[in-house]
């Protein structure tokens, strides 16, 4: 009986220093999901949506990844996005929100509490407002790509984010 009360005791632990962040470890590498497919990981689910281009066009023709390169920076495996956007289904409202990522081409799509935005780049959104969030970018920007971590702060009801040549991991609430 002590045995049983000990192993729930040190798993409870383990989840708790883990932490609430979404991580993708608990993923397949290599699977792909398409415009309109859903994933399932830590307990959440995120669609898979059309994406926006630089020129304003929406398309429903790019997929995710889940991959194992970690561009992003996090930890483990991470979510490529090529040409899609990823609407995370979260316990809102939230106040914070981080998530680190690596742009290595094309735009991004970010959209908080339905205030949409299609950027060349994260790193022009540093100091400013969407949907009533502040937003913060701490990020290096090399000759091939730019890699960092966003977080946004203020009351969170909604949160969508993608690019082309974009992946993100450790989504954190």
């Amino acid at each position: 009986m002590n045995a049983i009360k000990t192993l729930s005791l040190v798993a409870a632990i383990g989840i708790f220093l883990s932490g609430c962040c979404l991580k993708f470890n608990d993923l397949t590498p290599g699977t792909t999901y398409n415009v309109g497919s859903t994933i399932s990981t830590g307990g959440k689910v995120i669609q898979v949506e059309q994406f926006q281009w630089a020129n304003g066009t929406w398309s429903s023709a790019g997929s995710a990844k889940v991959d194992s390169s970690n561009y992003a920076g996090g930890s483990g495996y991470e979510l490529r996005a090529n040409n899609v956007n990823f609407n995370f289904q979260l316990d809102y409202p939230l106040s914070k929100l981080t998530f680190k990522f690596a742009d290595y081409g094309g735009n991004e799509n970010i959209k908080v509490n339905n205030d949409f935005r299609n950027v060349p780049n994260f790193l022009g959104l540093n100091n400013t407002t969407i949907g009533g969030v502040s937003v913060s970018v701490t990020a290096v920007q090399d000759v091939s790509s730019i890699r960092g971590e966003v977080v946004l702060q203020g009351s969170i009801t909604g949160f969508t984010v993608g690019g082309q040549e974009f992946w993100i991991d450790e989504i954190c609430p």
